[in-house]
């Protein structure tokens, strides 16, 4: 370590970016080439599990074999006082990995964080200080004292195949003063207007019911939580009733959601004891949950929510300029935002709590990081956090949005998550331009609303509830709103993505007819490979009932997520698979008719082909599915929409609906049928959906017996009553 006077400073001035979030005491650098206030990543002082070889710009271990566990260490001349440890790094060619890790040897034990989610091929800063939430999370919030440290490790828990690389262009060892972070983030300014607004206006989409959700906490006390759920909070009770209830209630608590409705409400109306109430909740939260440990660390640090939150923070920060709260309060507040963006921009803590990297609960924190750097652009961090937030999110999006043919489509299996995430990309896109960043994020934007646009039912007002999406119910009357004609059809097949949707009409009656086929991601995704829905004059006849509850395990959510609760086969008691590349979709039009067909390789050891004709003139469609080996207990399900009424006639159904004139026919060639409303009895569970968070009601569900048949042909058609 430099031992001047002036040894501070000078660490400050010759430090890395990647420190500048740091009031440095000292820093000694380890790089794998010479240069200036730099020690050499020598290969005398590297040993660990590796063949060591040296490039032009870094060093390389190559490693290989089945031990499951590898390392790098580095060896220092003599132990140096410090508090943080760091590499810049990249990995290359894993078969698999758990998690890597980085640390160093105190009292014969590996003192570490591990990211569990590393980017691959990609350079990137691995860090961690003894007081960074990053590792207090990883090491249940205990922070050591500065000690000599002697060593730095890098820790891989994989499995390298044949071989694999993890290359290294620098090592960190650093010292910084956890004291004097109002120094290092400077004099108070005021935020950027155009920043709140921009995330003002996000959080408007977020929370549409947060006006009558915020008079109802003011009223009665009940606090507002995500998707306009209102708990009792008894005066006497120091959390709202049934908090422990459900993950997303923990969540929706820690992220402040009930404090973002206030500080909106506050906004749109000036109200002031809305003002108040916010400013009570986000103290007792730093309070319970920052400044000391809060035991429900699962969901106090949730990777999404704790973007949200750090998005609530900065909106109360603008309300204490504004309205001069006390100094200690603000300076709190300040802390805790950047904290939380050091938390945020870590790889540590980056999709934390997801089983893999690619995910829309990432986004929300480079998100919030953006945001952060925005609102405190003078912070000396927030040129280099920016560019990591950008990075990341065009990493992300390459991964999860497949642009094809003008529209750009999120790859998680849910039209809910889709439009969600349109919002979230969009909000993207107004940050980057307000960073004057050059990025295709605001077109990606443009393109994700054309498909929503483009997915949704006649009336606008709904899609199918495809995956993890809550359903929009029918009407028990006519929706005028869904039956103006279409005039031209549309057939539109997107194999890579695995749509396909049908647009035409019948005696001047629109109708959507959309199959599915999405195959690119687990996450969000249903047992609904080649399942379909069916509008028609202003309502669903056939649909997808939705799910309940992202409790997965439980009965009512498990059934909704199985083939069980699809327009498919479904085959009882044979394990299914929603991994990737187990469907394909194909289609093509040809004069006043088209044909969509698939295959799925879902159920294990069989595959199971369909195959629709669908006239573009009229609603007709014939269907054929075909099982690659006979199975006993194969049934054929379809499920009706509410207020959609099945009678079962010998040889066909008649489906009636109040709303409508017409008859649905549907006919399944030699196969006994059963109607099933509202049962919960496995292997005849069926006539339940989902509609809102924790809701469900009855449909009919129609159950046909296609047991030891190879192939099924069935066919739906329309007629006036």
């Amino acid at each position: 370590m430099p031992e001047t006077k002036n040894e501070a400073t000078v660490a400050r001035q010759n430090a890395p970016p990647c420190l500048a979030d740091r009031k440095l005491v000292s820093f000694s650098k380890f790089n794998a080439t010479e240069s200036d206030n730099a020690n050499m990543l020598s290969g005398e002082h590297l040993s660990g599990d590796g063949t060591h070889t040296a490039s032009e710009d870094h060093i390389t271990s190559a490693f290989s074999g089945k031990t499951g566990s590898y390392q790098l260490r580095l060896a220092l001349p003599e132990p140096e006082t410090a508090n943080g440890v760091g590499a810049h790094i990249r990995l290359r060619g894993w078969e698999s990995i758990e998690y890597v890790g980085i640390g160093y040897t105190w009292d014969n034990t590996f003192q570490h964080v591990k990211v569990v989610n590393p980017v691959w091929d990609h350079w990137f800063d691995f860090l961690v200080g003894h007081h960074d939430l990053a590792w207090g999370w990883r090491n249940n919030w205990e922070s050591p004292e500065d000690r000599p440290i002697k060593d730095i490790r890098l820790y891989i828990k994989g499995n390298p195949g044949t071989e694999a690389f993890l290359d290294v262009s620098e090592m960190l060892l650093w010292q910084e003063d956890v004291d004097g972070m109002e120094d290092l983030l400077g004099p108070d300014r005021r935020l950027s207007s155009r920043v709140l607004h921009a995330v003002r206006d996000y959080n408007k989409k977020c929370f549409l019911s947060y006006k009558e959700q915020a008079q109802g906490f003011l009223e009665t006390g009940r606090c507002p939580l995500i998707n306009g759920t209102m708990l009792d909070w008894p005066a006497s009770a120091p959390l709202p009733l049934d908090l422990e209830k459900t993950g997303t209630y923990q969540f929706s608590w820690h992220a402040q959601h009930a404090a973002t409705m206030l500080m909106l409400y506050a906004h749109e109306t000036g109200d002031i004891p809305s003002l108040f109430s916010a400013h009570s909740l986000i103290s007792h939260w730093l309070e319970q949950s920052f400044f000391k440990p809060d035991a429900n660390i699962k969901y106090a640090w949730y990777d999404h929510g704790t973007a949200e939150r750090c998005l609530a923070f900065v909106q109360m920060y603008d309300i204490g300029q504004q309205n001069g709260f006390d100094h200690r309060f603000m300076a709190q507040l300040r802390l805790a935002i950047f904290r939380h963006a050091q938390l945020l921009a870590s790889e540590v803590f980056y999709a934390g709590h997801q089983r893999i990297r690619y995910h829309n609960h990432a986004w929300f924190q480079d998100l919030a990081l953006l945001a952060v750097c925005l609102a405190f652009p003078s912070w000396p961090c927030a040129e280099t956090w920016v560019k990591t937030a950008l990075w990341r999110l065009e990493d992300q999006f390459a991964v999860l949005i497949r642009r094809d043919n003008g529209y750009s489509v999120f790859v998680e299996n849910s039209i809910g998550y889709h439009q969600g995430v349109q919002r979230i990309v969009e909000f993207a896109g107004v940050l980057t331009t307000l960073s004057d960043r050059e990025t295709e994020i605001p077109e990606i934007a443009q393109e994700l609303k054309a498909f929503s646009d483009f997915f949704r039912y006649p009336d606008a007002r709904r899609t199918l509830s495809q995956g993890d999406t809550f359903r929009l119910p029918n009407l028990d009357e006519p929706n005028p709103r869904g039956q103006m004609p279409y005039g031209t059809p549309e057939v539109t097949v997107l194999p890579e993505t695995g749509y396909a949707i049908v647009k035409s009409d019948h005696a001047e009656h629109p109708f959507m007819l959309t199959m599915l086929a999405t195959s690119l991601s687990r996450t969000h995704k249903h047992e609904d490979n080649l399942s379909f829905t069916l509008y028609f004059d202003g309502l669903e006849w056939l649909i997808d009932p939705s799910f309940h509850s992202h409790e997965y395990d439980a009965p009512i959510p498990a059934y909704l997520r199985s083939a069980a609760a699809h327009n498919c086969v479904f085959l009882p008691d044979t394990p299914y698979s929603i991994d990737p590349g187990l469907t394909r979709l194909e289609g093509r039009r040809d004069g006043n008719t088209c044909q969509l067909s698939g295959t799925h390789e879902g159920y294990e050891g069989m595959t199971l082909s369909r195959r629709l004709t669908c006239a573009l003139d009229r609603l007709e469609i014939s269907g054929s599915d075909i099982l690659s080996e006979p199975c006993e207990g194969a049934q054929l399900r379809f499920h009706c929409g509410e207020h959609v009424s099945a009678e079962i006639e010998e040889g066909r159904v008649l489906l009636t609906h109040p709303g409508s004139d017409f008859i649905l026919v549907l006919e399944v060639a030699d196969a006994s049928v059963e109607r099933v409303r509202g049962g919960d009895e496995p292997p005849r569970m069926g006539g339940l959906v989902g509609h809102g968070f924790m809701e469900h009601g009855a449909i009919d569900t129609l159950i046909f017996d296609v047991a030891g048949r190879s192939q099924v042909d069935w066919r739906v058609y329309a007629k006036e009553t």
